[in-house]
């Protein structure tokens, strides 16, 4: 999700952060429903993506299919 897409949503709290990123719990601006938001952290110093952010990004792309996942 990029900064620009942040705007649909109120980000109410920080919930927790790791490795690969950090988790909000947000409300949807436009169904009032809350959300949870994670922002994923590349590290823009090292070349290239390391094969442990793509298997996050691989895990979330497949979640996101499910109704309950903002994408």
């Amino acid at each position: 999700m990029v900064e620009e897409e942040y705007q649909e949503y109120t980000k109410i709290e920080k919930l927790g952060e790791g490795t690969y990123g950090v988790v909000y719990k947000a409300r949807d601006k436009k169904t009032g429903k809350i959300v949870a938001l994670k922002k994923i952290r590349l590290d823009e110093e090292v070349e290239g993506i390391p094969p442990t952010s793509i298997r996050e990004i691989s895990l979330l792309k497949e979640a996101s299919k499910n109704k309950n996942i903002v994408r």
